[in-house]
């Protein structure tokens, strides 16, 4: 009898070794959650050289450079790239919530909030400004991104000029090839 245990406990016991001996099975890794994207991110998107259309008339009537900077924090983009008449209009969060600082020819800085934010629009309006000693100096007061399905888009600027609607700029943009 006593025979029979020590077998049958030697046999336990080299099953419970084979056992822990046997490789585990890889554990399953677990996917990191993906990152919550933020209102730049879509401007981060931009990156590159654009050709935009002004007159509606299909052609190239200027570039406009899109930059993300500063460790992918803001959006540098630059209308009329080498003219006299270039400016720059930095896009950033705000905690929150996204903006722009329009660096003007006009030379003042409006700031613009983006007050709607849908699946294929951005628009902002104004917030305020610096180096504008009034609110009746001319500024831009609004701009609306439209993104198009086929890549295309569209910003419509338009400003204010002693407190009224003043000039508007339509680009009608593509990436260039």
């Amino acid at each position: 009898m006593l025979t029979t245990f020590a077998i049958a406990s030697v046999v336990l016991l080299t099953s419970s070794q084979a056992e822990s001996a046997k490789p585990s099975a890889p554990a399953q890794e677990v996917a990191a959650p993906a990152p919550v994207p933020t209102p730049l991110d879509r401007f981060k998107a931009l990156k590159g050289t654009w050709d935009a259309d002004m007159d509606g008339d299909g052609k190239n009537d200027t570039a406009v450079e899109y930059r993300v900077i500063a460790g992918g924090s803001v959006v540098a983009e630059t209308l009329f790239p080498g003219t006299e008449h270039e400016m720059i209009t930095m896009y950033h969060m705000n905690g929150k919530e996204l903006m722009c600082t329009h660096y003007c020819a006009a030379q003042n800085q409006p700031r613009l909030t983006a007050t709607t934010i849908s699946k294929d629009s951005v628009a902002f309006t104004f917030k305020d400004a610096t180096n504008l000693p009034d609110l009746k100096g001319m500024h831009m007061n609004a701009v609306t991104f439209t993104f198009a399905a086929d890549g295309t888009m569209q910003s419509h600027w338009t400003s204010v000029e002693d407190g009224k609607p003043g000039h508007s700029a339509d680009f009608r943009m593509k990436r260039r090839a």
